[in-house]
């Protein structure tokens, strides 16, 4: 079995790459596939999720572990550990740090909803939570669209300014400001929110401060989770998904059908990709699109790794 780290994908491997393996899944995919809903098992705040999926001749699962107060000790909100197997023989052929994974399935389903959904001339993009997925979807939307400008907002502000230094390095050409939330709000055309946080962190503003906007809602993945404030959820003109799984995982999704009971009816990322169901004018729209992601994602990005670097 191939044994790979976190810095060896990071090398190997960019997230332009698994943006395409997700969408060549999506157009050219032959084979059914299994991907059952990641069961969650609660041990307090903290949370363990496991995640099995099959699809042509890979099996795959994720083990991760979620403990939100770990930022407060100085340690990773999330730890976890991805293995590829042969399907027929259950042999397993490829380890990595899931970390890695997810921050790639993650970042590149949030960029594909940027690209698909987001208006045409979107150029400023806003961050809030400056976390593993927070830098992935910065990373994502550099790919998905021509990105010039990017607000960042942490709760605190030093995590920001950290942030803020690392990214000017790597995209010496954006503009990076630390923002306030409503100012990051008002002056993004692409908004994500990448916090585990239990209650909303979006402001109350205009409604007309948020046409115009695609908010991408990354962080919340239990039903106690709620990110998006309760008037962006009432206020969007068009909800998609990226997964519909996501329609009862997430408390943001949750609360969206009790506001707007016809909800069931979100388009998922596979609609967006292979139907072409873009929203028209988005640029007069607030447009939600919600990723708690999948299994299948997990394993598409990993065989995508393993096939690159090893075969």
């Amino acid at each position: 079995m191939e044994v790979i780290s976190a810095t060896d994908i990071n090398k190997g491997y960019s997230m332009k790459e698994a943006m395409k393996s997700i969408e060549d899944f999506y157009n050219y995919k032959e084979d059914s596939y299994i991907s059952p809903d990641r069961m969650h098992v609660e041990d307090g705040k903290n949370t363990a999720l496991l995640m099995p999926a099959f699809y042509g001749n890979y099996y795959s699962t994720k083990l991760v572990g979620v403990a939100p107060n770990n930022s407060s000790k100085g340690k990773d909100t999330i730890h976890s550990l991805m293995i590829l197997y042969d399907r027929e023989t259950m042999v397993p052929l490829f380890m990595c740090d899931g970390i890695a994974i997810t921050s790639l399935r993650t970042g590149a389903l949030g960029g594909l909803g940027m690209k698909y959904l987001a208006k045409n001339d979107a150029k400023t993009l806003g961050i809030i939570g400056t976390g593993t997925q927070g830098w992935s979807h910065l990373q994502s939307a550099m790919v998905a669209r021509d990105i010039s400008e990017v607000h960042i907002f942490n709760r605190t502000k030093e995590k920001a300014d950290q942030f803020k230094l690392k990214a000017e390095k790597e995209f010496p050409n954006v503009h990076f400001h630390v923002s306030s939330i409503e100012d990051l709000v008002k002056q993004s055309d692409i908004i994500v929110t990448a916090t585990t946080s239990p209650q909303p962190v979006l402001p109350e503003l205009s409604p007309l401060d948020w046409k115009g906007k695609l908010i991408v809602g990354v962080g919340s993945f239990r039903p106690d989770m709620q990110e998006i404030t309760d008037q962006v959820l009432q206020e969007a003109d068009e909800v998609y998904v990226d997964f519909n799984s996501a329609l009862h995982e997430s408390g943001d999704m949750i609360r969206a059908k009790d506001l707007k009971p016809n909800l069931e009816e979100s388009l998922n990322l596979e609609t967006i990709i292979t139907e072409e169901h873009f929203p028209s004018s988005p640029e007069n729209k607030t447009i939600l699109f919600k990723s708690v992601g999948a299994a299948i994602f997990d394993l598409i990005v990993t065989k995508s790794i393993y096939k690159k670097l090893y075969k």
